[in-house]
C-alpha cells in the first residue's frame, strides 16, 4: 500500500519541477517593449502581403509604451503600443468582399484566435503578438490592420 503513495509523490514531484522549470523559461523569453511592436509589425506585414504579394505597408506607432497593467491601466510597470499597418491593393478592381475572405483565412492560417467579424473588419487576438483588428476598405480596396503589441514589462520600472 505504500508504494502506490511514495509513487503519487514522486509523480507530483516531477510535474512540480517540470511546471517551474517550464516557468522559468518563460520568464527568460520576456521581450522587450521594441521587440514586442517588432512582433507586432512583422506579423501585420505579413497578412497584408499575403493577401497583397509585394506589398510595402505602411506603418505607424501611434502611441508607444502605454500603461495595461495595474488597476485600469495606470501601472507603468507593463506597458504596450498601439500600431496601424495599413496598404492599398495595387488593383483597383478587387472585390473588397473577396479580399475580407482572404484576410480572414490568412488569419486563420497563421495561427489568429478570430473574436468577431462584421462588415468587413475582424477582431483577432495571438498569444505573443497582441490583439488586432483586420478590416478591409471599400475604394481603393485596402487592409487596414490596427492594434496593441502584447503588454510587456516595462524594463525601465
Amino acid at each position: 500500500m505504500r508504494f502506490p503513495t511514495l509513487l503519487r509523490r514522486a509523480i507530483a514531484a516531477s510535474a512540480l519541477l517540470a511546471l517551474m522549470t517550464a516557468c522559468t523559461s518563460e520568464l527568460e523569453a520576456k521581450m522587450t517593449p521594441e521587440e514586442s511592436r517588432q512582433v507586432f509589425i512583422t506579423e501585420a506585414k505579413a497578412i497584408i502581403q499575403a493577401v497583397f504579394p509585394g506589398a510595402d505597408p505602411l506603418v505607424v506607432v501611434q502611441v508607444r509604451d502605454a500603461p495595461c497593467g495595474g488597476p485600469v491601466g495606470t501601472d507603468f510597470s507593463s506597458v504596450e503600443s498601439m500600431i496601424n499597418v495599413h496598404s492599398d491593393a495595387r488593383d483597383e478592381k478587387l472585390d473588397p468582399d473577396h479580399v475580407f475572405k482572404q484576410v480572414i483565412e490568412v488569419l486563420k492560417q497563421q495561427g489568429w484566435k478570430i473574436n468577431y467579424t462584421k462588415d468587413r473588419i475582424a477582431g483577432a487576438e495571438r498569444e505573443g503578438v497582441g490583439g488586432i483588428s483586420a478590416g478591409v476598405g471599400d475604394s481603393p480596396v485596402g487592409i487596414n490592420i490596427g492594434g496593441d503589441t502584447e503588454c510587456v514589462e516595462n524594463p525601465e520600472k
